[in-house]
């Protein structure tokens, strides 16, 4: 699962696997983003707590789905048994989808103290997620040769693709 991919910033070369911790957590975040956002319309039927666990529920099946896939995928590239060390760093890629859901989840548990209403909750656990997958991006891109005019393209693609999710999401709900 180490494919050699060039480097040219420094001429070396770094091995792919290391942009898979970007690629999921990017993943992940959308999908964060379409399930808090399925909540909107009828936020007034959920407290903070069960918002969270929706969501925690739904990164814990995409983390879980990410750990199978990947220990798959590299089983049947590899011909045989992932190794230990190999294992540590699928998990460490698929573990991304937990560990950005932490500050959204906050978020909307701390709804239920009337901080805020969920709705509000709701909204920054969104704006939280839509901000981390324009970092992850930028961490995605970090070490390449990308120009800032084709970083900054970079950057309108994924707010298109979060607003594409949040008008599939308007038309479908």
């Amino acid at each position: 699962m180490a494919i050699e991919r060039p480097v040219l910033a420094s001429g070396g070369t770094r091995p792919a696997r290391f942009t898979q911790h970007p690629r999921e957590a990017l993943y992940a975040s959308i999908t964060g983003v379409a399930t808090l956002l399925v909540m909107i319309p009828s936020s007034e039927a959920f407290t903070g707590r069960s918002a969270a666990s929706s969501l925690l529920g739904t990164m814990g099946g995409l983390f879980a789905a990410s750990l199978v896939a990947d220990t798959i995928a590299h089983a049947s590239e590899r011909g045989g048994a992932t190794r230990p060390s190999t294992l540590r760093h699928i998990l460490g890629a698929s573990i991304r989808a937990l560990e950005i859901t932490v500050v959204p989840a906050v978020f909307l548990l701390l709804s239920d103290t009337g901080i805020w209403s969920l709705r509000t909750g709701l909204m920054l656990a969104i704006a939280t997620l839509t901000i981390t997958q324009l970092v992850l991006v930028l961490w995605g891109l970090r070490g390449s040769a990308t120009t800032k005019g084709q970083k900054a393209g970079y950057l309108l693609l994924q707010l298109a693709a979060v607003g594409g999710v949040v008008l599939l999401k308007a038309c479908v709900h």
